[in-house]
C-alpha cells in the first residue's frame, strides 16, 4: 500500500514537470559554465540572456512537445545540478528529430511492403 501511495506521489510529480516548462536558477549554471571555459569571451550575463531566450522558445512550444518527451527531458534537469534551458531545448528537439525519423522510416516500410505485394 505504500509503495501504491509513492507511485500515485510521484506521477503527480511527473506531470506537473510535463504540465509546464519548469523554473531554474541559472545564475549558479552560468556561472559555473563561464568558470569552466575560461575567459572566452562568455559572460555570465551573455549565459543568462542565451538560456532566458530558450526558456522564452520552451514556453512558446512546449504545448507542442508530446507529453512524455517534455517529462523524460525535464525530469533529469530537476536532478541536476546545473540545468539549462538550452539542454533541455535541445534534447527535445533531438526527440522530436528522432519521432520524425521513426515515423518515416515506419512509412517507408509500410510502402515498401504494400509495393511488393503480387
Amino acid at each position: 500500500m505504500i509503495a501504491f501511495a509513492t507511485l500515485l506521489i510521484g506521477s503527480g510529480l511527473l506531470v506537473n514537470v510535463a504540465d509546464t516548462v519548469p523554473r531554474y536558477d541559472m545564475k549558479p549554471t552560468c556561472r559555473a559554465a563561464v568558470a569552466m571555459m575560461g575567459n572566452q569571451g562568455r559572460t555570465v550575463e551573455s549565459c543568462m540572456s542565451g538560456e532566458e531566450r530558450a526558456r522564452k522558445d520552451l514556453e512558446k512550444d512546449w504545448s507542442k512537445y508530446p507529453s512524455a518527451e517534455r517529462t523524460q527531458c525535464a525530469a533529469p534537469m530537476a536532478n541536476n545540478r546545473s540545468p539549462s534551458y538550452v539542454e533541455l531545448l535541445i534534447c527535445l528537439e533531438m526527440m522530436g528529430d528522432s519521432r520524425k525519423h521513426r515515423d518515416e522510416e515506419q512509412a517507408a516500410s509500410k510502402s515498401k511492403k504494400s509495393t511488393s505485394k503480387p
